[in-house]
């Protein structure tokens, strides 16, 4: 096994800056142009006339640093309190009042920006419009963000990370340098053997681009992070559970979030290493899923006698009583979920002969399959309960009232 660094996670994303739009109706949505619950492309101009009718109406809005990546990364340094670094496009020229200067102080010291490609134009904006009842429509300006070139990717940082993490919203639109930086990066990781966390973006996008992400995360990821939507897009099953099985077919890990109805994850264990739950074992789409699910995760490739495992968990206290936000909890959850994986990578080489480690057999994650499910509800319940879709306070403690 590689000694990497000490916990650093690497990404690539579209450097978006978020503008969220609150209190706007889904008439209001619809005359904008946009599709709810789905992401358009909107031109220099149709930016400009979208933000004049935003500030026509009055609506609210509010600059927030975004980026499925980068949430994900900025949320993994909160957690781990471990560097991370981001790569991408933005523009070389940032004075106080434009949106990039919003997403750089916006963003924590430990996630570096200091392999950015500065560009001349514009920096991309995200616009997000939240209507009453919790759904979220999308329009992206990408501005410079797809401009990230395959030249720019510092090869050494790249090596030395734990981890790789990017999305298909890079591959929106194949003739975009950021396309062929995105394919170069993966191929970078998967020769030095680092995994690959690949998120996917809306169902719409994974519907269109069906059978090329379905190619690439077979043969490029190792773990994939979705919500029900997209994982029913990308496999044809309607039902988590038997999106997840379809997914282990393609890499090793998944995780898919399922709004009000909690987290659902998947993986690979050794027989030899199983463990039974000491739960109720539960039955769905899936007879008896849950079973195994107090094992620890091992890749496919490192079982000798593989067994596909999942574990189911419930929202975080059901929920939390009034829904703040609900751009960010899938982000966060894979956060957590990293959290665990590059903690199981930074034991080992500091403690390579503890019983959590085996030569013969060496696991991907340091917790169990159930305890990573009440990691990542529990990180994606702070991001429910704020207007943020990064974490910036210390999580509570499970035995605080509320």
């Amino acid at each position: 096994q590689m000694t990497r660094h000490s916990g650093c996670s690497r990404g690539l994303d579209e450097v978006l800056v978020g503008l969220a739009v609150s209190g706007c109706s889904m008439d209001f949505v619809r005359y904008a142009g946009l599709v709810p619950g789905e992401s358009v492309h909107l031109s220099k101009t149709d930016l400009r006339q979208l933000l004049d009718r935003v500030a026509a109406a009055g609506l609210m809005v509010r600059h927030s640093a975004g980026g499925t990546v980068a949430n994900s990364l900025a949320n993994y340094t909160h957690l781990s309190g471990e560097p991370a670094v981001l790569l991408g496009a933005i523009q070389n020229r940032i004075a106080p009042g434009d949106p990039a200067f919003s997403y750089v102080a916006q963003t924590p010291g430990a996630l570096s920006l200091d392999y950015l490609s500065a560009i001349d134009g514009q920096t991309g904006i995200a616009l997000t419009f939240i209507t009453p009842d919790g759904e979220r429509s999308f329009g992206v300006a990408p501005g410079v963000s797809g401009d990230y070139r395959t030249s720019s990717l510092p090869v050494d940082v790249i090596k030395n990370a734990s981890v790789v993490v990017c999305s298909a919203y890079l591959l929106s639109d194949m003739d975009r340098p950021i396309a062929s930086a995105a394919i170069e990066l993966m191929d970078i990781a998967n020769e030095a053997q680092i995994p690959v966390a690949f998120a996917m973006g809306t169902a719409g996008l994974v519907l269109k681009h069906k059978e090329m992400l379905t190619d690439l995360i077979r043969d490029k990821a190792s773990i994939v992070a979705m919500n029900s939507s997209e994982a029913s897009a990308l496999t044809g099953e309607t039902d988590p559970l038997l999106a997840c099985e379809k997914v282990l077919d393609l890499a090793d890990m998944a995780v898919v979030t399922q709004g009000s109805k909690g987290l659902y994850l998947a993986g690979y264990t050794d027989e030899s290493v199983a463990r039974p739950t000491k739960a109720a074992v539960r039955s769905k789409a899936i007879p008896e899923y849950n079973k195994w699910e107090y094992s620890r995760l091992v890749r496919k490739a490192d079982c000798t006698g593989p067994m596909k495992i999942y574990s189911h968990t419930h929202p975080y206290r059901g929920g939390p009583g009034t829904l703040y936000n609900t751009s960010g909890a899938g982000d966060a959850a894979l956060a957590a979920i990293l959290h665990d994986l590059v903690s199981n990578s930074y034991h080992r080489s500091l403690v390579p002969s503890s019983y959590k480690h085996s030569n013969e057999l060496p696991f991907f994650s340091y917790s169990s399959l159930s305890r990573n499910a009440q990691y990542g509800n529990r990180v994606a319940y702070e991001i429910l309960i704020t207007s943020s879709p990064r974490l910036n306070s210390p999580i509570g403690s499970d035995s605080e009232s509320g």
